[in-house]
């Protein structure tokens, strides 16, 4: 045999392997029934209550310590998007590697009486139990979607004690009308994939740019594409760049540098829910902390 033909024959192998590797990629359907790992296990979904009052079920309300979860509950929360105060934006930058992070949101409700609620929303590579994550994998439709609702105290002790990550939390600058209307596209997004699951994707379907498109949904062109939509640890200074988060008066850097609350993550960890995100935002601001119940 000779040796062109030797290299014919593994060429056509080589596109045949990969024709099969492709065909067996594409045809591969999402599912929302397989062995999930136990934090992804649970979908959410909203329920309308009235007027813009929603039920929110399967909130994840896990605790961390350093040594894994202290807490492992699942509840339901009673929201009126009316009542949103304030939007929050984290950043949690890949060790090593500062362009990609995972980023996430924080809605605070505030009722008439003054009494305050905070949800977090985290975009997710559902991964299955003992998987591990790899964003390769995650172009090839190896990972279901999941848009985690929890407790904020769930995933900033996760981040900032489990995982010992540096966390970066950056407040957005919106409207009232601007919040809710943002977050009931939420509501639509998080309804709609919990009735028909769909696959994460590392390019186009990830944590940061699932967050661009609601938001897009609700304001055409808020957020334009952006390469920090791919390269997700550049997606703060966009943000910045475009009036959302900051003071254009301070360089970028400076707000990132008084942004860090992994330190106060851990000081008020213990504090009950509500009491604990008063207190993380209170010592960003330079405000004395409120006493634990």
């Amino acid at each position: 045999m000779t040796l062109w033909r030797m290299i014919e024959i593994l060429f056509v192998a080589s596109a045949l392997a990969a024709l099969v590797f492709g065909a067996a990629i594409l045809t591969r359907k999402a599912s929302g029934e397989r062995e999930w790992s136990p934090p992804l296990a649970k979908v959410a979904s909203f329920q309308a209550a009235g007027d813009d009052r929603y039920t929110l079920e399967n909130v994840r309300a896990w605790e961390y310590g350093l040594d894994g979860p202290l807490r492992k509950e699942w509840e339901t929360a009673a929201v009126t998007a009316g009542d949103i105060a304030e939007v929050w934006f984290f950043i949690e930058p890949f060790a090593g590697n500062p362009l990609f992070a995972h980023s996430f949101l924080s809605f605070v409700f505030e009722d008439a009486a003054g009494a305050r609620q905070t949800l977090s929303i985290s975009v997710e590579a559902r991964k299955e139990a003992n998987e591990a994550y790899s964003a390769f994998r995650g172009a090839l439709r190896a990972y279901e979607l999941l848009y985690v609702w929890s407790t904020e105290k769930d995933v900033l002790s996760r981040i900032a004690i489990k995982l010992d990550h540096t966390l970066y939390a950056y407040k957005l600058e919106l409207t009232q009308d601007q919040a809710k209307s943002i977050f009931e596209h939420f509501v639509k997004r998080t309804n709609e994939l919990a009735a028909k699951p769909r696959f994460y994707n590392t390019l186009h379907s990830n944590c940061t740019n699932e967050l661009a498109k609601a938001v897009n949904d609700a304001y055409k062109g808020a957020l334009p594409w952006h390469r920090s939509w791919v390269m997700t640890g550049r997606s703060a200074k966009w943000l910045y760049r475009l009036g959302f988060i900051g003071e254009k008066s301070e360089r970028f850097e400076d707000l990132t540098r008084r942004s860090d609350i992994q330190p106060f993550v851990k000081e008020f960890v213990t504090a009950p829910g509500e009491t604990f995100s008063q207190n993380w935002r209170g010592a960003l601001g330079g405000v004395k902390p409120s006493p634990s119940p």
